[in-house]
This record gives C-alpha cells, structure tokens and sequence, in this order.
C-alpha cells in the first residue's frame, strides 16, 4: 500500500495539483493526498458518480468506456483516469496548465496500475 501512497504524495507535489485520490469504482477509497481543504468521501462519492454516468452515456452511444476525463470548472479542474478495478481522481487549480500535468498524471496512472496490480 505504500508504494500507492507514496505515488499519490509525489503526484498531489506536482504544479498545480491541489488533491488526488484513487477510488474504486463503487466510490470507496483506496488510497488519498487531499489534505485538509476536501472530504475525500465528498469527493469520491462525485467522482463515482460522474464515472458511472458517463460511461453508461460512453456505452450508449456505442462508444465503450472512457480512459481519461477531464472536467473544466470555474474553479479548477478534475481529472479521472480508469485504471480497470478503480480511478484516479486529480484535482487540479484553475490555473494549471492541464497540458504540463497531463504527463505527471499518467505517469501516476502507470505506476498505480502496476502497484495494484490493476490491469485493463
């Protein structure tokens, strides 16, 4: 588990990264970086949610599922990558530059897919 966590605390050190969390897909948490600022239930519970809807829209649409999704706020921004059994949640500042992050968070993505051993 550590080595979950310490990929989360490297990450959430990153520009602009404000929290991140990994979520199993019925919205439990696995492991979060978030401090004091969020509730990591609140947070999971939101990621979940917009994970489930907007595969199940994915699947009718004929699409399948979604690798990453990135959710554009007034106030920052969330990233969600699918690793298989669960997510990464990234929460981003509004002025991150989402580009730049982008290799951070899947670099994460990859480490935590072969920590957990969560394969697609």
């Amino acid at each position: 588990m550590s080595s979950i966590q310490d990929s989360l605390n490297d990450l959430r050190r990153a520009d602009g990264v404000k929290a991140c969390m990994l979520v199993t897909n019925d919205g439990l948490v696995v492991a979060e970086s978030m401090g004091n600022k969020f509730r990591d239930d609140i947070v999971a519970g939101l990621a979940s949610y917009l994970s489930m809807t907007t595969n199940k829209a994915l699947t009718e649409a004929g699409l399948a599922h979604f690798d990453t999704f990135t959710l554009h706020a007034a106030h920052g921004k969330s990233v969600l990558v699918d690793l298989g059994e669960a997510f990464l949640v990234v929460l981003l500042d509004q002025f991150a530059d989402l580009e730049q992050s982008r290799g951070e968070i899947q670099g994460t993505a990859q480490r935590l897919r072969r920590s957990a051993k969560m394969s697609r």
